[in-house]
Parts: C-alpha cells; structure tokens; sequence
C-alpha cells in the first residue's frame, strides 16, 4: 500500500501533461486554418503551428537550412515526451482512454491490434513514425528512455532531410505553387477557416476533441473504474 502510494506520487500530475497537449492541437488547428497566409509570409511560424509534411515542404526551399531543421526539429518532438511519459506514468488508464478516442474497445480494437505490432518491431516504430499513439505504446511498454530518445531523435531528422531532398529536388514546382497560394490566398483563406471551424464542430459532437480537464476525468476514471460508476 504504501509502496503504491510512493510510486503515485512520484507521477507528473495529468494537468502538466496534459495542458501542453492540448496547447499543441489548438496551435495546429490555428495553423491549419490560416496556412495559406503564414506559409508564404511566416512559413517559420507556420511549421511551429502545424508540422505537417505539406507545410514542412512548402516551407523547405524559402528557409535557410539551420532554421528550418531547428524550428522543424523542436516542433516535431515537442508531444512525443508527454506521450511517452503518459504512458509511462498512467499505463493501461492512457492506452484505454486512447483506445476510446480512436475508435472501439476490446480484443478486436484497432489500439490492440496496433499494440501488437508495436510489440514486434518497437523501435521501427518510432523511427519511421513517431505519432502520438506509438509514443504512447512506447512509454507503456516501459521502452528504455535513451532507446525512445535514440529512436525518435534519429526518425525525425531522416523525415527532415528527406523532406529537404524533396524540397531542392522540387524547388521550382513549389515555387510556382507558392505563388499560386500569394494569389489565391484570400479565397483559400476563406477555405481553410471555414474546413477547419467545421472540423472543429464535428470533433466536439463525437468527443474527439477534449479539453485538458475532460481528458483529465476519463484517465482518471480509467484508473478508478468505481469512481466512473459513482459519477
């Protein structure tokens, strides 16, 4: 009991996990909408916001080499430490709330089948793609932190050269895309905030997207299925 107690207490309490979490979603849904004006004006500012490959490529040939893969680089591992020391930490309470999110539960669940491929080739994982989820598993697992580390650290540089390559490879391409986006950019501006508001609307109707505190009270609740049956 007591034993127990220690190890609970030696816990990052879920609120500092997961506030950072959720700051990183509402930055990337906040890129997503105003991504036709920030990646032709800031695209360093866009690839903070929201790191996904379109953006990172588009930002690639007008950034200096240095900034983009230091901007890049932070923004890509900023999450997959919470992940990981969710859990870590939480263990199976994360993995069920995770599992909910993504659709189904029990044997047939796509989280356990995806846990059973985690446990095959783990650190493949983790270089070749570092989501959120096998950031997760990793940290379930109780994968060795300078393993986790190793991994991620050299996953997510190989995705930004190659990302680079991509970029010199099809610089005048996306050159001419860029000015496509400068002169549409109000009508595609339009777009995106309006996708994005609906995306948003959506999410919040099907319970995908949670506020610290909601997801705070379903791990909890995870952890402490009686305190879920009072409630």
């Amino acid at each position: 009991m007591a034993k127990g107690e220690a190890t609970s207490h030696r816990k990052i309490p879920l609120p500092w996990l997961l506030g950072p979490f959720a700051v990183t979603v509402i930055a990337a849904y906040v890129g997503e909408a105003i991504g036709p004006t920030l990646i032709t004006s800031h695209p360093l500012l866009q690839i903070f916001l929201n790191p996904k490959n379109r953006y990172l490529i588009l930002a690639s040939p007008q950034v200096a080499l240095v900034p983009f893969f230091a901007v890049s680089f932070v923004r890509l591992v900023l999450t997959d430490p919470i992940a990981y020391l969710l859990g870590r930490q939480y263990g199976d309470s994360a993995m069920r709330w995770a599992e909910k999110r993504m659709g189904g539960e029990g044997e047939d669940s796509l989280v356990r089948r995806m846990e059973y491929l985690f446990g095959k080739a783990a650190p493949a994982f983790i270089v070749i793609a570092p989501s959120f989820i096998w950031c997760l598993m990793a940290g379930t697992s109780r994968m060795k932190v300078w393993v986790f580390v190793t991994c991620n650290a050299v996953g997510t540089i190989g995705r930004l050269i190659l990302i680079r390559w991509v970029g010199d490879t099809f610089n005048t391409e996306l050159g001419s895309l860029l000015d496509f986006i400068r002169r549409y950019q109000w009508p595609l501006l339009a777009f995106t905030i309006t996708t994005v508001l609906v995306q948003v609307v959506r999410s919040r109707q099907r319970g995908d997207l949670e506020t610290p505190a909601e997801m705070e009270a379903e791990i909890t609740a995870e952890a402490d299925p009686e305190l879920s049956d009072q409630e």
